[in-house]
C-alpha cells in the first residue's frame, strides 16, 4: 500500500484523507464516550459529505476541473466548485424524508428515551418494543426506529410522508433530552473505527508532513492552475 502511495503527490493524500480521519474521530469519540450524538438526518447527510469531500475534490473535481474558468479565475474557481458541492449535498439532504440520526445507541436502546420523548408531545403515545414503533394518537403520527442490531446507529423516520417541521423539531430536542439522560450503554463501541483512524493518520503522515516541501508545491500546483 505504501509503495503504491509513494508515487502520489503528498498534498493529493493529505486532501483526501483529512476529512475523513476528523469524521472518524468524531464518530469514535462520540461512541466511545458512551454519550449519544442526536441529530437531523440532514445535517448527517452533510457531515458525510464533509468526510468523503477530499475524495471528491482529488476524484472527480480533477478529473471534470473546469480549467478554462481557472485560467481566467484563478483559485477563485474553487470557491465556485465548493458551492456548487454544497447546493448539491443540499439538495440531495432535501430529497430525503425528514429524519432524526442517532449514533451512540442501538435500536433497542433507543427506543424507551423515544417512547419517553413522545409521551412530552403527547400524553397519549404508546409504543411496541417489539416492532420499536411509537404511535402518538393526538398528532396522528406514527414513528419507527431503523437500525440493525449490535451497530449503536439508528434512524426515527415516520410512517406518514407529511410530518410537520415544527413537530421533527419539538422530538428532537425531546429526544436528545431523554437520551443524554439515560446511563451510558457498556460495552462501549467504536474501537475498531478509532483504530482505523489512526491507522489513516499513519499514512498521512508518513506520506504528506515527511515530505513538507513537495506537499506546499502541491498545494501551489493545486490552488493555481
Amino acid at each position: 500500500m505504501f509503495n503504491v502511495l509513494d508515487s502520489v503527490d503528498p498534498f493529493t493524500v493529505l486532501l483526501a484523507l483529512a476529512p475523513l480521519i476528523a469524521y472518524l474521530m468524531v464518530i469514535s469519540a462520540v461512541r466511545l464516550s458512551g454519550r449519544a450524538l442526536v441529530t437531523t438526518g440532514g445535517r448527517d447527510i452533510a457531515a458525510l459529505a464533509l468526510a468523503i469531500s477530499g475524495f471528491l475534490a482529488v476524484g472527480p473535481a480533477e478529473l471534470f476541473f473546469p480549467t478554462a474558468a481557472a485560467t481566467m479565475f484563478g483559485p477563485a474557481v474553487w470557491f465556485a466548485l465548493a458551492v456548487f458541492y454544497g447546493l448539491s449535498v443540499s439538495l440531495i439532504a432535501l430529497s430525503f424524508p425528514p429524519r432524526i440520526s442517532v449514533y451512540g445507541r442501538t435500536a433497542e436502546e433507543l427506543y424507551p428515551p423515544l417512547l419517553a420523548a413522545a409521551k412530552t408531545i403527547d400524553a397519549n403515545a404508546a409504543g411496541d418494543a417489539q416492532l420499536l414503533q411509537v404511535t402518538l394518537p393526538g398528532s396522528g403520527i406514527h414513528l419507527r426506529i431503523d437500525g440493525h442490531r449490535g451497530i449503536d446507529y439508528a434512524q426515527i423516520v415516520a410512517f406518514e410522508p407529511n410530518v410537520s417541521f415544527k413537530f421533527w423539531s419539538m422530538l428532537l430536542a425531546a429526544t436528545r433530552g431523554q437520551v443524554q439522560g439515560q446511563v451510558p450503554p457498556l460495552p462501549r463501541r467504536g474501537f475498531a473505527m478509532l483504530f482505523f483512524a489512526f491507522c489513516l493518520c499513519g499514512v498521512l503522515i508518513s506520506q504528506s508532513f515527511a515530505n513538507q516541501e513537495l506537499l506546499v508545491q502541491g498545494f501551489r500546483d493545486w490552488l493555481w492552475r
